[in-house]
């Protein structure tokens, strides 16, 4: 028959071993989870440079187009004041259409399947209770 001592000690050598692998495991998620975070904040400040410097040549781009927009509508014969004011205008409209645009685009609710299962996980949450 097995002493009281020895089957503490086996209880013991047992839970010794649960922590060292909950440890492990512990230690493996935090790892892998580190260096995930770690490329995609890598990823993210590269993108962000990236659409920085897109930015930073589309605007150059516009700019250049409005200005020969400018030089065009003058040489139809309109003088610098009108072509200005005829280009500014094309400008304003078009910027108008693509707001309206936008915000219809962005109207109604967000997320409405997560939104969904988050009512329903709640609802049964309370329902248990």
């Amino acid at each position: 028959m097995a002493s009281p001592d020895s089957t503490l000690d086996q209880i013991e050598g047992y839970f010794r071993r649960l922590l060292r692998l909950m440890t492990v495991l512990v230690d493996t998620h935090l790892d892998v989870a580190v260096q995930e975070a770690n490329y995609e904040s890598r990823r993210l400040i590269s993108g962000f440079i990236l659409l920085g410097i897109g930015i930073g040549l589309v605007t150059t781009a516009v700019v250049l187009g409005i200005v020969a927009s400018v030089v065009f509508a003058q040489s139809l014969g309109l003088n610098w004041l009108q072509a200005i004011g005829a280009v500014a205008g094309v400008d304003l409209l078009l910027g108008l259409i693509f707001l309206s645009l936008g915000r219809l685009r962005l109207r109604g609710p967000l997320m409405i399947q997560t939104q969904a299962r988050l009512s329903r996980s709640l609802a049964l949450l309370k329902a248990k209770e």
